[in-house]
């Protein structure tokens, strides 16, 4: 999406994507995931949105560890698996 213009961007993404940042700076707040705060966020921040997804997203995200969600990090990217050395021949026993 990244490489997408914001004028070519589905309305529907855009009020999706509002609503799910809104919500990540309501949890860093320590603020509750409510109609109420997430309309106020997204109109603080000059956006505008169909009227039924602040009550939609609000309710998905009752009761869900959000935090939990939002946690990165721990898993894959597996690292090197000590592979041969530079010349390829101090990896695989001298070579002599």
């Amino acid at each position: 999406m990244a490489e997408v213009p914001a004028t070519e961007v589905p309305q529907a993404e855009k009020d999706e994507l509002f609503c799910a940042y809104a919500a990540m700076i309501l949890k860093d707040s320590e603020l509750d995931i409510t109609e109420d705060n997430l309309n106020t966020l997204i109109k603080a921040a000059g956006g505008s949105i169909d009227s039924f997804f602040p009550a939609l997203f609000a309710k998905m995200c009752q009761g869900k560890d959000i935090e939990g969600m939002l946690k990165f990090g721990g898993g894959g990217g597996g690292g090197g698996s000590g592979g041969a050395a530079a010349g390829g021949t101090a990896a695989a026993g001298g070579g002599g």
